[in-house]
């Protein structure tokens, strides 16, 4: 497919400001709202014992997400962090057991777990994000991992095969726009979760 270069422009243009508020928000009182996030999230989205969670370790300014996965974790869900192999476009998620220390660095320098570690299917997927809009649309870095991972996971479903995943966007409030530049390939959320709410999308 051949990029739209007006449509890509758009994006970087939005990207930029975006990631702005983002800084400002982690700087602010990221630590607090990372508490207050996991606390919606947990209201408003059941999962149950033993099922998987695909989270992210936090880089930068990205909402961190550790509060959650610590929770879900106590609550007996299994929690997997993405492994980005240079070269492919997929996401691979493994185990990871251990959410107290961050584990060695990946492709990239994102940490990631040991390649002896589970590959799990994920049940629900954390999604980090630069910013998202009221229709589910996800603005992310630029690279297309998640929506190449989403798409794959979307099509092939968890390992009964009887339901997909859910994408779950994780972000500030301040990163929610009320409309994204978007391409019909982009994938979209199912929710998004910020310090402010659970939002769900239909489809």
């Amino acid at each position: 497919m051949t990029p739209d270069p007006d449509l890509e422009a758009r994006k970087a243009a939005l990207r930029s400001r975006l990631k702005a508020r983002r800084a400002e928000a982690s700087a602010a009182n990221g630590s607090a709202i990372a508490s207050l996030a996991a606390e919606r999230f947990l209201a408003a989205i059941v999962l149950q014992p033993g099922q998987v969670v695909a989270g992210y370790w936090p880089m930068g300014d990205e909402l961190d997400p550790l509060p959650l996965l610590l929770a879900l974790q106590r609550q007996g869900l299994q929690i997997a962090l993405p492994v980005v192999r240079k070269g492919a476009r997929l996401l691979e998620f493994r185990r990871c057991d251990d959410l107290a220390n961050p584990p060695p660095g990946g492709a990239y320098g994102i940490p990631a777990p040991q390649e002896d570690a589970p590959v799990l299917q994920p049940d629900l997927v954390l999604v980090p994000l630069v910013g998202f809009d009221s229709a589910g649309h996800r603005l992310g870095m630029g690279g297309g991992y998640y929506d190449a991972t989403l798409k794959a996971l979307r099509v092939s479903g968890p390992a009964d095969g009887n339901k997909k995943p859910l994408a779950v966007g994780y972000a500030f409030a301040v990163q929610q726009v009320a409309e994204l530049p978007h391409a019909a390939h982009d994938e979209t959320l199912d929710w998004a979760v910020t310090e402010r709410g659970a939002l769900k999308f239909e489809r």
